[in-house]
């Protein structure tokens, strides 16, 4: 593994208020974060930050090896795929298949507005079979289930030449069932790609799959910490990050809030 990206005391100052504070971390390829924080943390801006999509009042980012502001962003931006379920649902052109939705992705469009080639439908379908979601390959994207979506926009995020893959709060709208299969769609992918680094977002502990083995803790602009999960996840720094007495357990690889004190 090498050093993959890096933040460098970075900071994010909007009219007049810093959202995020000299954030410094690293992270290495393949490896896969999962960013902990209460709503208004700075997780959202600091995946903006990440993206290109807001630049840093002070600080510096690099991917690849790249610097932001020394090198074209869009080469970056096109190693980067994002998953943000609800709000990809409501842009994505309407009436598009499954197949076609996943083809957005490696156009990486939010419709298509140029002809599919035999190159993009072969893609698509052996993507579709990585997750054995073949059957939904003709189906309208509209049609399927909430956790049927989350998976083909899954494999829509990670379209061609992708090393980072954002999960922004994936499974927040989804039951049980659906949480666990699109777990182990993700799970599935990432064997098949061990050089995929992957950064999760979500202000809950449980929705920590068992295979990301990094953990920050985010709270008010702040990183509260960071590094291998069990050193991270203790109920001390949970009762920090919620403000609350909490009780934690651990099974298997994943943690759970037992009770609140």
């Amino acid at each position: 593994m090498h050093n993959f990206l890096r933040f460098e005391d970075v900071s994010y100052v909007r009219n007049g208020v810093t959202i995020l504070d000299k954030c410094t971390f690293t992270l290495n390829s393949g490896e896969s974060l999962a960013i902990l924080g209460r709503n208004g943390a700075g997780k959202t801006t600091l995946i903006n930050l990440l993206y290109g999509y807001f630049w840093p009042t002070s600080g510096r980012i690099f991917v690849s090896g790249e610097e932001y502001g020394t090198t074209p962003i869009k080469p970056i931006q096109d190693t980067i795929g994002i998953l943000q379920s609800n709000h990809q649902d409501q842009l994505l052109q309407k009436s598009l298949s499954s197949t076609e939705v996943i083809i957005t992705g490696i156009h990486r469009t939010l419709g298509l507005y140029k002809p599919v080639t035999e190159n993009d439908l072969d893609l698509a379908y052996k993507a579709l079979a990585s997750i054995q979601m073949e059957a939904k390959a003709d189906q309208k994207f509209s049609t399927l289930s909430s956790g049927e979506k989350s998976k083909i926009l899954l494999l829509r995020a990670l379209g061609i030449g992708i090393k980072l893959l954002i999960l922004d709060e994936p499974t927040a709208a989804l039951d049980f069932t659906a949480r666990y299969h699109l777990e182990k769609s993700m799970e599935m992918i990432k064997n098949a790609n061990p050089n995929l680094t992957r950064i999760l977002i979500t202000h809950r502990v449980e929705e920590i799959p068992e295979d990301f083995h990094k953990v920050m803790l985010l709270k008010e602009g702040k990183i509260l910490s960071y590094g291998d999960k069990d050193d991270v996840l203790t109920k001390e720094s949970l009762s920090d990050l919620y403000e609350l007495e909490l009780d934690l357990k651990k099974i298997s690889q994943r943690f759970f809030i037992s009770g609140i004190r």
